[in-house]
């Protein structure tokens, strides 16, 4: 048998090159081996625009600060509108003041890109911090500044008001005035180019851009990053992905350090700039994981195997077709799946084992968030209501759940941070307000008294006991010697022991809810409101084009992969879908199994609409 020789770097260039005309878009690229120095790139030496790259030499020089103990890492501050722009991920789109310390402002800035998080976090630690800390790691042309210092000159470039309403004024700006913006030009703005941007990721990861606490501090935080659809999604659970991302008008980045259990490692830069300004683009966000993938593969000299289209469009198929269908698609992800879809308009439905219970696992928060909605909108409960996240409610996770210190925020600020990042420690607490037998209640007057709802923190707990971890550590950091037999056979994975439901109760709820009759039409609309919201892109929006609303709420747990939501489509025909996984890996990414949801609600709603 004769062995495949690795690619030439030309070779590489050239696949790199293809990926992103496959895509329809403008590629950059740099990868380094951090420990060979060997690197790979395409057009890595010219201007790009970083976006929300720019915030890691935040994190770096709040770290720097922390670790000479100029800084208080527990030192409470208050997120206020004079922070916020709106619009955007964690505190930046909270109705009400957020308290939090400083340590979490930081975490908030770069696991979930919180820009109002960030700004509040470079009025703490100076602009000059900021600038001496990129100038250290080798970006001095990064654009630093507090958010209105960067934003302030777009809108009067467009001539909008920055006091009004932000979206309607966008709305009457043509996309070539966006497009002439000085923002979005690399020769009149802050830049970096690829090169740079790995230099600096190294820098880091060899302790060379502060202390190594302030270097170890900088990637633990990186680690903690929400989104997986781009880069992360390129490699299998088992690496580990130190990332940030970034998003402009039709710039789409990120960059990361890849860590391979072998002790590989590797810097990886990807900058895209796309014919869209808005919207979702999957076929981009697939052509920065296959960028970085290709990257990756070539400095470990193995050639990459072929990859799968995220999203595989199925063509038109009769009901027992679409059935063989889901279910290559769900063998395809190595997993037993469950689906049901409902046309909102004339109620034609269509399902996969529909009516067989699952583990909803965070899909249980959204009657959560309707019992909230309710009581706010019949005036039983304020939203402005101050509330504290404390040790008691957090385990560990996303949002403030990962929080080091107490978080306070507002009643309808706990709701908005459960369904869109799906914090746990915000999910409890709010649980508490409401009551979890109010909860119930309203379930019952739906006509579902079997959905399953609780804590979750009871569910950890069950974890714990299954397993026989300690009660006071984190979950996660107790897995080393836990089997994958003993994950597989958790409680939590067991729908007659975990919060459940059957697929077709999870679409009938979403109908009641989308049709206003779930409660009054002032709590409907909110917790719609809500889950379009949600941060994730690579389950069920990952199976439609940018033209398609989708409003969805995940859920995962080992070897649980679900998406539920409403996708309503350009000629306002609405879809309720949920798609239930259970894999035969509890590995933590599954990027097989994600796709499957997409394409499984794709096919789903193709054929109602076919």
């Amino acid at each position: 048998m004769t062995s495949c020789a690795p690619p030439s770097a030309q070779q590489t260039i050239a696949a790199l090159r293809q990926i992103f005309d496959d895509a329809g878009v403008e590629g950059f690229v740099h990868a380094r081996d951090l420990d060979t120095g060997a690197e790979i790139g395409l057009r890595a030496d010219e201007r790009v625009i970083v976006a929300s790259l720019r915030k890691i030499p935040v994190a770096l020089a709040y770290a720097r600060r922390a670790a000479s103990g100029q800084l208080d890492r527990s030192a409470r501050h208050t997120v206020t509108d004079a922070n916020r722009e709106g619009g955007g991920i964690g505190t930046d789109s909270c109705l009400h003041d957020v308290g939090m310390s400083t340590r979490d402002l930081a975490f908030f800035m770069l696991s979930m890109s919180d820009n109002a998080a960030t700004d509040k976090l470079m009025e703490i630690v100076g602009t000059q911090a900021v600038r001496t800390a990129a100038r250290d790691v080798g970006c001095p042309d990064l654009p630093v500044g507090r958010w209105r210092e960067l934003w302030d000159p777009v809108w009067e470039e467009l001539g909008i008001d920055p006091e009004g309403d932000l979206d309607a004024q966008l709305a009457e700006v043509g996309d070539e005035r966006i497009r002439d913006l000085a923002m979005l030009d690399p020769t009149r703005t802050g830049f970096a180019t690829p090169r740079q941007v790995t230099g600096m990721l190294a820098a880091i990861w060899h302790d060379e851009a502060g202390t190594p606490q302030a270097c170890a501090e900088v990637r633990e935080l990186m680690r903690h990053q929400l989104s997986q659809h781009r880069l992360v999604a390129a490699f299998e659970d088992g690496v580990t992905v130190s990332a940030k991302n970034g998003s402009l008008w039709g710039v789409l980045n990120e960059a990361a350090v890849v860590e391979f259990p072998d002790g590989g490692r590797y810097a990886v830069a990807v900058f895209l700039r796309t014919p869209a300004l808005h919207g979702r683009q999957p076929r981009a966000d697939q052509a920065i994981t296959r960028a970085a993938r290709c990257a990756v593969e070539h400095l470990r000299a193995t050639p990459a195997p072929a990859w799968r289209p995220h999203v595989t469009a199925p063509a038109a198929v009769t009901s027992s077709g679409l059935d063989h269908q889901l279910e290559r698609i769900f063998a395809d992800a190595r997993a037993e799946g469950f689906v049901h879809a409902l046309d909102l308009t004339d109620g034609t439905e269509v399902g996969h084992r529909a009516d067989t219970p699952v583990v909803l696992a965070s899909v249980f928060k959204i009657p959560i968030a309707l019992e909230y909605a309710r009581q706010a909108a019949t005036g039983e409960l304020d939203r402005a209501a101050r509330r504290t996240v404390t040790a008691d409610h957090r385990m560990g996770g996303s949002a403030t759940a990962g929080c080091g210190n107490d978080v306070e925020m507002s009643v309808r600020d706990l709701a908005f941070m459960m369904m869109t990042i799906s914090d746990n420690a915000a999910t409890d607490l709010l649980l508490d307000v409401v009551g979890q037998d109010r909860v119930r209640a309203t379930l019952r007057a739906l006509g579902l008294p079997g959905f399953g709802v609780r804590s979750c923190r009871s569910l950890d707990d069950d974890i714990r006991r299954d397993l026989g971890l300690a009660p006071g550590s984190s979950i996660d950091d107790q897995l080393d010697h836990v089997t994958e037999a003993d994950l597989l056979a958790l409680s939590t994975h067991d729908p007659a022991r975990a919060p459940s439901a059957t697929p077709r109760e999870v679409t009938t709820l979403l109908r009641a809810i989308w049709r206003d009759e779930a409660a009054p039409v002032e709590a409907c609309t909110e917790v719609r409101s809500l889950m379009a919201q949600q941060v994730w892109q690579h389950r069920l929006s990952a199976g439609f084009g940018p033209e398609m609303t989708v409003a969805g709420k995940t859920g995962t747990e080992f070897a649980v992969r679900n998406e539920a939501g409403v996708v309503t489509c350009p000629d306002g025909r609405r879809y309720a879908v949920g798609v239930f996984l259970r894999t035969a890996s509890t590995a933590t990414r599954q990027p097989a199994a994600d796709q499957a949801i997409g394409r499984a609600a794709h096919a789903t709603i193709r054929w109602l609409r076919s």
